[in-house]
């Protein structure tokens, strides 16, 4: 019994310390607080550069706010702007194949033409066109073709588109 008496009485104790201190800060007057906070020039100056330093902080956070919304703006014409050249090239791609197609197709009708003629007939023509051009019709006609315009042609001019045929370099003779 004893024992218990002893918790009892330290509980107790603890209730009364604790009413004690709650009752002490509550009642005690508080320091300072109808009195001016006095600081000194260094603080004043220090709590003066402080502001300054957060209205420069506060001015240079806006500003990078408005130069990431000006960026976005440009990102997004510049997007636009991508967009619109890459439909662009594909309407260029397309116009180019079509104008290949055409001469691709032209080309074959000139070839077919040429080769219905004579050789007399052609070769004054071939004469007068450039040597790849020449070569480049010669190989679309067939060989036996060639062979009939080919000593038509002037002898030089036959030399040149020759080796073009037959891609012989000079220097490999």
């Amino acid at each position: 019994m004893v024992k218990q008496m002893q918790v009892v009485d330290m509980n107790t104790i603890l209730k009364i310390a604790m009413l004690g201190l709650v009752v002490l800060v509550l009642g005690a007057p508080c320091y300072g607080a109808n009195t001016p906070v006095k600081a000194s020039a260094e603080e004043a100056k220090l709590s003066s550069s402080l502001k300054v330093r957060e209205q420069a902080v506060v001015a240079k956070e806006k500003e990078l706010a408005q130069k990431a919304q000006d960026l976005a703006v440009i990102q997004k014409d510049v997007d636009a702007k991508l967009a619109e050249m890459l439909a662009l090239q594909k309407v260029i791609a397309q116009k180019l194949e079509e104008v290949r197609a055409e001469q691709d197709l032209e080309f074959k009708n000139l070839v077919k033409v040429y080769s219905v003629m004579s050789a007399t007939k052609v070769a004054p023509l071939l004469n007068e066109m450039a040597d790849a051009n020449v070569a480049k019709i010669l190989r679309a006609m067939k060989n036996d073709l060639v062979a009939k315009i080919i000593p038509k042609l002037e002898p030089q001019k036959a030399v040149r588109v020759s080796r073009l045929l037959g891609r012989i370099s000079e220097s490999s003779q």
